[in-house]
This record gives structure tokens, sequence and C-alpha cells, in this order.
């Protein structure tokens, strides 16, 4: 079996260029030693790299031209590939925010707005984030804490070309980072402060309080979350609030799993090894 494991391009992985080629090494590995013959590619690359077709692609790629070429080879519809070139879409920030949303996942109240447009919002604090893509340095998320805020933030935005923008209520309570793959029991997660971050944004949630919850209603959350995006292998952010509430704020395609790296990899490869025997 031909395998084909795809790396993120380093601009959609800042302050986690390492963290996020660990994961997939971890999964090549794994494949390598069960005897695949596994190809191993930067996203940049990937045009270059299908000589032949590959009967699993496992990426981590963003990049819109690696997208239409896993695109291509799914509706060939001899190749799996995890996460799917629409799953991976459907992370892009506006994308998600408006998909949670409409599937009723607990999420904070958001709006995805033109740059260009006048926006009235009165919830503050508040999240201003670029809309478009995914977030590549830290000037993409910005919070806000009144109206002149603000109102400088879009402008900001606007002259670096950004058009989509989403605004997001603030929820105070615990912050905690979540890891899984759809279909499997394998669910992780940890308080924000007990990890690495990409851009240090996790400080205006304070000190955990400890709040107690449902680790069960947790994981149902992130699951359904995923499945309404079509991603298979997830990260996600939620925050616990003083009653034990749940919400989700982030999520993403394919984490780093640093945390839990060779269980994930592990059940990343046996899940999907089992679902391309069917």
């Amino acid at each position: 079996m031909n395998v084909l494991c795809v790396y993120r391009s380093h601009r959609f992985s800042p302050n986690m260029v390492d963290n996020d080629a660990r994961i997939l090494n971890a999964v090549a590995d794994k494949l390598q030693q069960r005897g695949y013959c596994v190809h191993r590619a930067y996203e940049e690359q990937l045009g270059e790299e299908i000589a032949e077709m590959p009967d699993i692609v496992y990426t981590m790629g963003r990049e819109d031209g690696t997208l239409c070429i896993l695109q291509e080879l799914e509706s060939q519809g001899k190749t799996l590939v995890v996460n799917s070139s629409s799953g991976i879409r459907n992370c892009e920030r506006k994308r998600f925010t408006q998909i949670l949303t409409d599937e009723d996942v607990p999420f904070p109240e958001s709006r995805v707005f033109c740059s260009s447009d006048s926006v009235s919002w009165e919830l503050f604090p508040c999240w201003l984030k670029k809309g478009e893509g995914y977030a590549e340095v830290a000037d993409d998320v910005m919070y806000v804490q009144n109206r002149e805020v603000l109102q400088e933030g879009i402008e900001q935005m606007r002259q670096r070309g950004i058009e989509t923008l989403v605004i997001s209520r603030h929820l105070e309570g615990d912050l905690i980072k979540c890891y899984g793959v759809k279909d499997t029991p394998f669910f992780y997660w940890h308080y924000a402060s007990g990890g690495h971050s990409k851009f240090g944004l996790e400080r205006m949630n304070g000190k955990e309080q400890g709040y107690a919850f449902s680790e069960v209603q947790l994981q149902q959350i992130c699951n359904h979350a995923a499945t309404v995006l079509g991603i298979d292998v997830y990260g996600g952010d939620c925050v616990i609030d003083k009653d034990g509430t749940i919400r989700m704020i982030d999520i993403n395609d394919w984490p780093s799993f640093s945390c839990c790296r060779e269980q994930a990899a592990e059940t990343i490869v046996n899940n999907k090894q089992q679902k391309n025997d069917k």
C-alpha cells in the first residue's frame, strides 16, 4: 500500500513548525514499521511527489493548491485523504464560525463581516479575527476591550488586505485545549496554561479555577463539531464557565498533539487502516 504524508507549510505553523512535523513523522514512522511504502513531502512539493496514485494521503496541508490536488485525488475515488480537502477548507475561520453556529454547536455570539463595512457591536470585551484562511501571525487575532480599539483593529486588518473578519464575544472561564480522532475513543484535554501557546493570547482568560464539567459532554461537543465540519483529526479550544457550561471557541484540522503524540499517531493509523480496508 502506498501512503503519502504531506507536511504543513511553515507559514501555517506559527511557532509550531517542529511540533507539527513531529506528529506526522510519528504517523509515517508507524506506517513504515508495518511495511507500508511511505512518501513524505511538504505541501509546496506536492505536485512533484504524486508519481503514482497513493492509497492513503495523510495531510496537514492548507495551501489552496494543495487542497485542489487532494480534491482531485478524492474525486477519482481510489484515494483516502485524511483530513478531507473539504473538511480542511471548512476550518477556515469564517466558514467554521458559520457552520458551528448553524449546527447548534455551543459557540460564542459571533458575526462575520467585510472589513470595508461598518459594524455595530457592543459586546465587550471581544475578539477580532481574520476570517480568511488560517491564523499565521499574532495580528490575525486581537483582544478588543472597547469600540475605539475595535475600529482601530478593523482598519489595521483592512490595510493588510484582509477582506473578511470575524468578531466573537469573549467568554470568561477556564480555557482548555482538546485533541481527538473522530469515530474513536481517543480524546485528550488539558488546561491551556499547561501547553505551548502560538501567540500567548490564552493569558486573557487568567488562571484556571478548576470549574467542574462533564468530560463526556466535552468529547461529544468536540466530535459533533468535527463531524459537521467533515474532519477526522482535530484540535479545539473550549471555555468552561463557573456553571460547567462548555462552549467551543476554536477548532483546527490536525493539531500537533504534542502532549499525547504517540497515542494520537497510533489511533490515526489504526482508524484509517480499518476504514480503508472496508
